[in-house]
């Protein structure tokens, strides 16, 4: 087993609409002479993807409610002002994933519109940048259903599969395993928000020792379908 490690990725400016987010972070990297390695995997917070693509929205031009219904496929609960749905990426999150922590007062992010793409599209320039192969996810905070708390999820990714199925092996027992798939990406998401609290601004980590498989599957792998749903 291999050791796996996460690197805070720090220092990077106020992301802006049009920033191109691997020059930026390319840039930090080699102010900190902190070097890349083949198989690093990238986990990169969803808010600077949407800043830097423009999905920052000023509600003083926009009514919210509004902005929520375009974003939602289908509103599945509701209590008071929170709205749980499912939106057009198929992702089902409070208020349609769209966010208002750590962005200016009166202005709220929409996720990106395609993080499988962000997420493709920063992976190729960091590789030219670097000459190095790796992964990345697009991570977002999202709560569970039946516990507290709040954990990182991938809502897109490049460069990893993002499943890794047991399904036909073998347990220690010499059990068979009919249905456990692991959600990597989701898992990697996760352990990376250790080290990218919300308050000291790192919006980027690199996750390092982790074997995992080079694949053209996204995220996407990972959104059930409603007629697989035991709960929709």
């Amino acid at each position: 087993m291999n050791e796996v490690s996460i690197i805070p990725i720090s220092g990077l400016p106020e992301v802006l609409e049009g920033d191109n987010l691997a020059d930026l972070t390319h840039s930090v990297l080699k102010k900190s002479n902190r070097k890349i390695m083949d198989g690093d995997i990238f986990v990169v917070t969803q808010k600077i993807v949407s800043k830097s693509e423009g999905m920052s929205r000023d509600l003083d031009e926009y009514n919210f409610e509004d902005l929520l219904m375009s974003e939602v496929n289908r509103v599945i609960r509701k209590r008071g002002e929170l709205v749980i749905a499912k939106t057009k990426h198929g992702f089902i999150c409070a208020n349609a994933g769209i966010d208002k922590s750590n962005v200016k007062k009166n202005t709220v992010l929409l996720l990106p519109e395609d993080p499988n793409k962000s997420a493709h599209s920063y992976r190729k320039k960091m590789e030219n940048l670097t000459g190095k192969k790796i992964a990345v996810i697009v991570s977002d905070t999202f709560g569970r259903a039946w516990r507290k708390g709040q954990v990182n999820f991938a809502i897109g990714s490049s460069g990893i599969n993002p499943i890794t199925s047991y399904i036909g092996k073998t347990d220690t027992f010499e059990n068979e395993l009919n249905a456990t798939e692991i959600a990597v990406v989701d898992e990697i998401a996760s352990a990376a928000e250790l080290v990218m609290e919300k308050t000291i601004n790192v919006p980027i980590a690199i996750v390092r020792g982790v074997k995992y498989e080079d694949s053209k599957k996204n995220a996407s792998e990972l959104i059930r379908e409603d007629e697989e749903d035991f709960f929709l």
